[in-house]
């Protein structure tokens, strides 16, 4: 069993062993705990049996005992092979670190009021069992920090304003037919909480099967910026820094080649390091969705045919997460 990094790297620290993703540092981190202990570790977080949510059909997820692991299956686990898990176990976990180490009992309904709007059934958060000490789950949301920081891979996670920990994942989906993993198909997810000083939410992001980019940092890490940002602004959680542009998928800040009509059109980039909005007249729809589809943004259409104004204007500066819009009117 041969265990590759997406990059190459020397000597790592356990913390960027967790703020690169790295699949060997983590597999000879699984080496020093040994099997039992990882697997005490795994169940003790809730992985491998349900969560008890008041909701049908969870399912458990796959964890076989460590008297069953293969010689390879302690590396291949550690770094998130060898066994499955559902998106709500992982979000528990994550909310345990964000909790102090603390387990909670998962709820789906707060309260049920009757027609006259009292309070029929209150369900109040529970703890189930202490995971880690708090002082080592500390340790670890300062860890999963750096994941959003730069140089780490889930730093379109970002949300500006506000602290950030998380954790991104890549995942080869099984092949039905062979039994093995998949070649190409894959699941992108981030994990994360904010703010890290005082943790309010916890969001899991997963998308199943992303076609154009497969890495969690890039698929799911966006989602989960705009998700939580707008989800802080409605708790009305105030900002504890100060707010600066947050990054940009690094395929943006490559020259790309535009699909338009005729014209070779490349990405121009701001001294900031953002996009520049292109010059989209003309264009039809699909070639609008494509190009934007490149740069690593979402764009609203409005109508058909062929673009006859868009916003920003051509040569302005894109602020990531901003609205871009086009309007389309058919060839008169």
């Amino acid at each position: 069993m041969t265990i590759h990094d997406h990059h190459p790297h020397d000597i790592l620290s356990v913390a960027d062993v967790l703020r690169l993703s790295s699949n060997i540092g983590s597999a000879k981190i699984g080496k020093i705990l040994e099997r039992r202990r990882y697997f005490d570790y795994l169940r003790k977080f809730g992985f491998g049996d349900r969560t008890g949510i008041d909701f049908p059909g969870e399912a458990t997820g796959q964890l076989r005992k460590p008297e069953l692991w293969f010689e390879g299956d302690l590396a291949a686990v550690s770094f998130g092979q060898g066994m499955t898990v559902t998106a709500l176990q992982l979000a528990r976990a994550t909310a345990a670190i964000a909790n102090g180490g603390l387990l909670m009992h998962s709820g789906l309904v707060r309260q049920i009021v009757n027609d006259h709007g009292e309070v029929v059934q209150r369900n109040e958060p529970r703890v189930l069992r202490r995971v880690v000490s708090e002082q080592v789950a500390g340790r670890i949301r300062g860890l999963m920090e750096l994941v959003t920081r730069d140089g780490g891979t889930g730093t379109l996670a970002s949300v500006p304003g506000y602290r950030v920990a998380g954790k991104t994942g890549t995942a080869q989906k099984v092949d039905p037919v062979t039994g093995g993993y998949s070649a190409d198909k894959r699941v992108a997810s981030f994990v994360g909480f904010a703010p890290v000083e005082n943790p309010r939410l916890v969001i899991m992001v997963m998308v199943d099967e992303p076609r154009s980019q497969v890495y969690g940092g890039l698929v799911a890490a966006p989602v989960f910026s705009r998700i939580a940002g707008q989800a802080l602004r409605y708790l009305g959680v105030p900002p504890s820094e100060a707010e600066m542009d947050p990054p940009l998928p690094p395929e943006t800040m490559e020259t790309r080649e535009a699909i338009t009509t005729g014209e070779v059109q490349t990405l121009q980039v701001s001294e900031k390091g953002l996009p520049v909005m292109p010059q989209c007249f003309g264009m039809s729809c699909r070639q609008v969705l494509q190009f934007m589809d490149r740069l690593g943004l979402n764009i609203r259409i409005r109508g058909s045919g062929r673009v006859v104004d868009q916003f920003p204007n051509p040569g302005e500066t894109i602020r990531y997460g901003d609205e871009v819009w086009v309007k389309l009117e058919p060839p008169a």
